[in-house]
């Protein structure tokens, strides 16, 4: 029974397929190294490695030891805007505004100074104020309670502005000379859920479902042609 050869061509295509084949079962995102690489950096304590691309840690001496570990799901990905841009400058605006206010508020002060001396004396003895100096204490009083609003108002916007980038510089930073004030983008996020198992620091092995949270910067930046795609890195570990 004579059986049927194979071109050079079916060969090459039976070949190509295969490979395809093996090249799609063998690859995999970026979720599964980049934890991977956590985990290993977490379990040496490489704290200069991790600071390259996690805010987060994994302490042996406390949380463990991950052997090895499955991905069970992902997320979709989740976009928001990058506010850097805008908290910048809310943050300068309320600087500009306390600035312009301490500057009343010292001229107030420069005016009255005497009567001002003699109400912070009468307050630290904890005597009544009277006449004309009873006016000046309500005003000063005031004047007080106005610059801790404004000094508030100052630091919440300094606050703001501070958590915004340091998910963003991680990603977008590795050698890339950006001022982030002047740029707009999104932040990129997923979650993925994996199956650790984990050698406590008792000696017990156990097994524990953990969320790993994942994000990554694309930036839109001036003078730019192309949008600037940050790394993933990892911003949250969850279930440890």
């Amino acid at each position: 029974m004579n059986r049927p050869r194979l071109t050079s061509m079916a060969v090459l295509a039976a070949a190509l397929l295969a490979l395809a084949i093996f090249a799609s079962a063998c690859s995999s995102g970026p979720e599964d190294p980049l934890i991977r690489q956590f985990f290993r950096a977490s379990q040496l304590r490489d704290n200069q490695t991790l600071a390259n691309f996690a805010i987060v840690s994994f302490d042996p001496q406390t949380d463990g030891i991950v052997s090895t570990f499955d991905i069970v799901s992902m997320t979709e990905e989740r976009r928001e805007p990058v506010l850097v841009k805008d908290l910048a400058k809310a943050e300068e605006a309320a600087r500009a505004v306390a600035d312009e206010f301490s500057k009343k508020m010292k001229a107030y002060q420069d005016a009255n100074l005497d009567a001002i001396e003699r109400v912070l004396k009468a307050e630290s003895a904890n005597r009544p104020v009277g006449g004309r100096d009873a006016s000046i204490q309500a005003a000063w009083r005031k004047w007080r309670d106005d610059g801790a609003i404004s000094a508030k108002a100052v630091s919440e916007a300094r606050n703001k502005l501070n958590a915004s980038r340091p998910i963003v510089e991680l990603s977008v930073l590795g050698g890339q000379p950006v001022e982030l004030t002047t740029v707009d983008g999104q932040l990129v996020s997923k979650d993925v859920t994996i199956d650790a198992n984990v050698r406590m620091p008792s000696g017990d092995t156990v097994e524990k479902q953990m969320v790993v949270s994942l994000a990554r910067a694309e930036l839109t930046v001036p003078g730019r042609a192309e949008p600037l795609v940050g790394r993933w890195v990892i911003t949250a570990l969850k279930g440890s």
